[in-house]
């Protein structure tokens, strides 16, 4: 995996404030509520601890938060954001997520991964990252990721993203994505935010939805499998919670901009 996020922990984390990044952490509180509850959580792709502390406040009782990167893991140990843990306890540890490796705390009732399965390059990497999930994950337990949104298309769905939140409008949250390849079992995209931290520059992956179903399974995620998409709740249409224009947030209901999947060990 890339070490690429060393570079703009700080406008990445600036993001992180965004509209879009808000409605993401509504869909992953709604997703996770019910069994975080004195749940273990494992965090794969962690960053700078943005859900990890969130999942104390949630409930949580343990969390262990794992990166790629020594910048992302140094900033969630003083991240400015922390919330009161409620009694739990958080760790972070510098790691390649898409390794299969026990951790310590194993088995967790929980693992997440929020924008980790995008850097794999095919259905193949992609089950060693599901494979490092069910290594981790008690049986019965839950994998959460947040995920780009399914599709069979993916060239297809970037195009219409792109026409229905355009750079001139400010795209989904202030993120912009475009496809720069095609691989085997997708496509190459490279997503780009201005922030006042400076610019966000990234290459990832969006492969199939049926390749991230397939990989599930062959990984060893073989219970219930559902999916989520983008949902906005009312207090971002009423409030204008994150600055968004109403425009944007009923583009949402049409043209997600991310996915939640949920597997069942």
């Amino acid at each position: 995996m890339s070490t690429q996020y060393d570079t703009i922990q700080a406008p990445y984390d600036e993001i992180r404030k965004s509209s879009n990044a808000l409605i993401e952490r509504a869909n992953v509180q709604e997703a996770v509520a019910p069994f975080i509850k004195n749940a273990r959580v494992l965090d794969l792709a962690c960053g700078s601890g943005f859900y990890s502390y969130h999942f104390l406040k949630w409930g949580a009782r343990k969390v262990v938060g794992v990166d790629i990167s020594p910048v992302m893991i140094e900033e969630a140990r003083t991240a400015s954001f922390q919330i009161p843990s409620n009694g739990g306890t958080i760790d972070f540890k510098v790691a390649d997520c898409s390794k299969p490796v026990p951790y310590e705390g194993d088995p967790f009732d929980v693992v997440f991964g929020a924008w980790l399965l995008n850097y794999a390059p095919s259905g193949k990497d992609m089950v060693d990252m599901c494979r490092n999930v069910a290594l981790n994950l008690k049986d019965g337990g839950h994998f959460v990721a947040v995920t780009v949104p399914p599709t069979q298309d993916p060239a297809a769905f970037v195009e219409a993203e792109g026409k229905v939140r355009p750079s001139e409008s400010g795209g989904s949250g202030g993120l912009f994505c475009s496809v720069t390849g095609v691989v085997g079992d997708g496509i190459t995209i490279h997503v780009h935010a201005d922030t006042r931290q400076g610019d966000v520059d990234f290459d990832c992956y969006h492969l199939r939805k049926g390749v991230y179903e397939a990989s599930a399974r062959e990984g060893g995620l073989r219970g219930e499998l559902a999916w989520r998409v983008t949902a906005v709740p009312d207090e971002f249409f009423k409030d204008h919670k994150g600055g968004a224009s109403v425009e944007e947030l009923d583009s949402y209901k049409v043209t997600p901009h991310f996915g939640i999947l949920v597997v069942v060990k």
